[in-house]
């Protein structure tokens, strides 16, 4: 995959890429409980709080057929800079967002070495010719450090009645559908 540093919207076989962003007057609850985390247009698109977002891939390095990189989010003033991390329960969401997670990032002294970042791997999942123009055409999965691939994984919320399912974005031992992922509107740094 590409090794350079790069912006570019994340798709997959549900569409783009996006985190929650629910109005906080139409459900003041699940704004606090599911904002910033990811989930694909196919999960939540046709609602309200889909906000599509494009991420800045960091190159690190390139070994066999995977590409690793530090992946943080471009578009939009409440997720701008925040990092693809991922929770101790396997969930995917951007760290570091609106103004008070800024300030906690700053002071968060794992920022501070690279080594303790969260890496993601890109492993691609044919042959690429290294060409830009192609780069679109690759579908790839996208790993985290210990090796589990990104997967849409349904969550249940118990707090309402009835209770509600919605698609997120996870990486663990959760039982979901593995996505593949394409890279739209690259952009070299």
């Amino acid at each position: 995959m590409i090794r350079s540093n790069f912006t570019a919207e994340l798709h997959c076989q549900h569409g783009r890429v996006g985190v929650v962003e629910t109005p906080l007057g139409a459900h003041p609850i699940f704004s606090t409980d599911q904002d910033g985390w990811l989930c694909t247009e196919g999960a939540r698109g046709a609602t309200a709080s889909f906000k599509p977002i494009a991420f800045e891939f960091v190159f690190i390095e390139h070994k066999g057929n995977r590409t690793l990189y530090r992946i943080n989010c471009v578009n939009s003033w409440e997720y701008a800079g925040a990092k693809l991390e991922k929770n101790r329960n396997g969930w995917l969401g951007l760290y570091g967002t609106h103004v008070i997670g800024r300030l906690l990032d700053v002071l968060d002294p794992k920022n501070l070495v690279p080594q303790l970042q969260h890496v993601w791997k890109v492993e691609t999942l044919q042959d690429w010719d290294g060409e830009m123009n192609s780069a679109e055409s690759i579908e790839f999965y996208l790993r985290d450090k210990e090796g589990y691939r990104v997967a849409e994984v349904d969550a249940v919320y118990t707090r309402s009645k009835p209770k509600l399912r919605n698609g997120f974005l996870h990486a663990g031992d959760m039982k979901g559908e593995i996505m593949k992922f394409q890279l739209r509107n690259i952009s070299l740094s």
